[in-house]
Parts: C-alpha cells; sequence; structure tokens
C-alpha cells in the first residue's frame, strides 16, 4: 500500500508482477487473429498480510478484501466475450510472510493483431494483455509494474503448432494503463514472438502450385490436329487448380496488402 492524500481513497493498491507462465499455445489462427492459450500469473501485494481482509477502504469506510481485488483482473484482449476464462473456480490468494501472492490461471482465445505481408516468412507477436478494473485515479487507485525478479518462461512441451510455428526469443513481460472512455486501467501482461515454419508453405502450397504450372506445357506434346486434346488436357489442369486453391484455402491467411509469396507469384 503507499498512502493517498485524495479524500476518497484512503490507500493506494500497489502490485507487482512477479511470475508468468505461457503454460501453452494450442494454436495460432491468422484468418480469425487469434490465438489458443492458457498462462499462469502471479502478483505479489508486499507487506498487506495483516490487510488481507481490508485491504482497500473507500471514502465511505466501507473496506474490501484481496480476494475482492483479484476479482476485478480480467484478460483485456479475449477474441470474444467471456472467450477467456478463470480456470480456477477463484482466484487464489496466499500468504508468502508478511506478503500476500495473488495467483490466477487463464485460458481461451486471445485476439492479436498480426501483419502478414511478408507471409510465409513472417513472424508475430502474440500478447496476453490483463487490466485491473480499478481505475488509477479511481476511488481505490490501482498501479501494477514488473518486478525486478519477474520470471517468465513458455513452456516447451505446452507448444502445440510446432508444424507451423516455432517460438522465437523469450518471453516479456510488461505493465502500463489503459485508457478506456476517458478513465485509465493498470494492466499488465506478456508477449511471445513466434516465427512461421515457412518450409510447410513452401511444401503444401508454393511446390505443388509450380508443378501445376509447369504441367501446362503437356498442351505441347498433344497433336495440332487434335484440338479435343488440346481442349481435354486444358479443362483438366484448371479444374486440378481450382480445386487445389479450394482446398489450400483455409491455410492461407487474409491480408488486405499483397503478401510476399502473391508479390513474388505476380511477378
Amino acid at each position: 500500500h503507499r498512502g493517498k492524500d485524495n479524500a476518497g481513497a484512503a490507500m493506494c493498491a500497489y502490485a507487482e508482477l512477479e511470475r508468468f507462465d505461457v503454460l501453452k499455445i494450442q494454436s495460432i489462427d491468422t484468418v480469425s487473429q487469434s490465438f489458443h492459450a492458457r498462462c499462469f500469473v502471479q502478483l505479489r501485494l508486499r507487506g498487506v498480510k495483516d490487510r488481507r481482509e481490508a485491504f482497500v477502504t473507500f471514502g465511505n469506510g466501507a473496506t474490501k478484501s484481496v480476494e475482492w481485488f483479484a476479482g476485478r483482473i480480467e484478460v483485456l484482449n479475449s477474441f470474444k466475450h467471456d472467450s477467456c476464462k478463470l480456470i480456477d473456480e477463484k482466484p487464489t490468494v496466499r500468504d508468502d510472510g508478511e506478503d500476500l501472492l495473488i495467483q490466477l490461471r487463464f485460458e481461451g482465445d486471445f485476439y492479436q493483431h498480426m501483419r502478414l505481408h511478408a507471409f510465409p516468412f513472417d513472424s508475430q507477436e502474440l500478447n496476453m494483455d490483463f487490466i485491473i478494473l480499478c481505475r488509477v485515479d479511481g476511488p481505490v487507485p490501482t498501479e501494477v509494474k514488473v518486478s525486478p525478479r519477474v520470471s517468465c518462461r513458455l513452456v516447451d512441451s505446452g507448444f502445440a503448432p510446432g508444424f507451423q510455428w516455432r517460438p522465437k526469443g523469450e518471453v516479456r513481460c510488461h505493465a502500463g494503463t489503459h485508457e478506456a472512455n476517458e478513465r485509465t486501467f493498470p494492466k499488465f501482461g506478456a508477449s511471445v514472438r513466434v516465427a512461421r515454419e515457412s518450409r510447410f508453405y513452401v511444401t503444401n502450397v508454393a511446390l505443388p502450385t509450380a508443378v501445376f504450372s509447369g504441367l501446362a506445357f503437356t498442351l505441347f506434346a498433344a497433336q495440332p490436329s487434335e484440338p479435343m486434346e488440346h481442349l481435354s488436357v486444358a479443362f483438366t489442369l484448371l479444374l486440378t487448380m481450382a480445386a487445389y486453391k479450394i482446398t489450400v484455402t483455409d491455410m492461407i491467411p487474409q491480408a488486405v496488402e499483397p503478401t510476399r509469396r502473391e508479390r513474388m507469384e505476380g511477378g
């Protein structure tokens, strides 16, 4: 806690982001601009063990517990409403000396804007952001910062889309504020960068397309005196290309700007 001169609030809720484990990244969907992940978060509240039941005090004298404060933590970049949920029934609060630890486990679909202009050689930053629904300047002024001894990691066995993506670099934690409707809330989270395995797309998309294009030269093998054979080969190749394009549609991200693959194919 920190002292507060404002008559509307007696104390400031101050927390440190001490641990952030990315337990699982199940899938990354560049079409819907989302990814499915599970994470473990730990916040430390220093020197407040004796104030567990009266962690915050309002101007009218009413008090709220640490459990109430922990319940104000929500996912900021949830893909849909309630698509990211708390795994446990409620946040865990436990003692650690004179401090209290808030521990939460979330799982669900997170929204992430992805830039696809370099596809299939792109890399993406996956962010898991959380917000505390207590305004920085409100009745319960709240502040969050990253602990100097923060521990953040990606569990290797929890990275599922290994055939399409690979982790690139370390997990990085961050803390700051979020503006919404002219109000400011504290936020925190972590990010991990992943790079696309371009070989998967070269093998399954670019190479078959090149083979189909090369097969067009088989038209010259047909005798000029047999136009129906020319048409038969041409229509077969055309239908094959159309069917293949429909098949790989779900594998190719939708991008407004031309991707590197499209620029190469377009010359």
